[in-house]
């Protein structure tokens, strides 16, 4: 099962670069594949991370907006 949380693509890109048999420039290949892939991944996650530390923001503001509303009635 944990072998296949990283999808079959992810999964023949780490074989092969495991691979003793393979030849140096397809090893470096994929290498250079996950590296993109992992590059990708981190900008994804920390554009949606700044999404949600501004929604997060915003819930807060409208939160303690009522919390005054209420105080002041």
């Amino acid at each position: 099962m944990a072998k296949d949380k990283f999808g079959a693509y992810v999964q023949r890109l780490m074989t092969t670069v495991l691979d003793k048999e393979q030849e140096t420039f397809v090893k470096d290949l994929a290498w250079n594949e996950l590296n993109r892939i992992n590059v990708n991944i981190e900008e994804f996650l920390r554009k949606h991370s700044k999404d949600d530390v501004e929604e997060s923001k915003e819930t807060i503001k409208t939160l303690l907006q009522e919390d005054k509303d209420v105080k002041d009635k």
